[in-house]
């Protein structure tokens, strides 16, 4: 009994230093990667600093201004292009926009619905649209 105790000891030691080995060749394994994924993201920052330098040298405004002379055929802004408000044409009256799309998105049940005589209501203004026709139509003309 004391011999099959000794040798499960024997067995259960065995297995925690495999287990210990393996978690430590694992732990190694695993800084190695940290480390490897440090030194390119490194790399990468270094990279990102060349080209922010690059992107700088390139957007310099003497180096712009030079490509615009030698490129573009442009003329400084004068006085005769400046325009006072007053100029301006008026801006035409949108009218009910809102109402306009949910009228274009209704159903065709939802159309015949709505009547033209009704109120048109915007914001908190009520307008209504309805106008009355007077009828001159004599007796004898209204029994034909």
């Amino acid at each position: 009994m004391i011999r099959i105790l000794n040798i499960l000891a024997v067995l259960g030691l065995m297995a925690s230093a495999v287990h210990a080995y393996s978690t430590k060749y694992d732990t190694l394994y695993q800084a190695a990667q940290v480390s490897k994924l440090k030194s390119q993201l490194h790399n990468e920052r270094q990279a990102i600093a060349v080209l922010r330098a690059e992107w700088q040298l390139l957007t310099r405004p003497d180096r712009l201004q030079a490509a615009v002379e030698r490129h573009l055929a442009l003329e400084p802004i004068g006085i005769e292009h400046l325009a006072r408000m007053s100029d301006l044409p008026a801006r035409p009256d949108r009218g009910d926009e809102i109402g306009r799309l949910l009228a274009a998105t209704a159903t065709p049940k939802e159309k015949t619905a709505t009547r033209a005589d009704e109120p048109r209501t915007t914001g908190s203004i009520t307008r209504s649209t309805t106008t009355r026709t007077v009828s001159t139509r004599t007796p004898a003309t209204a029994s034909r």
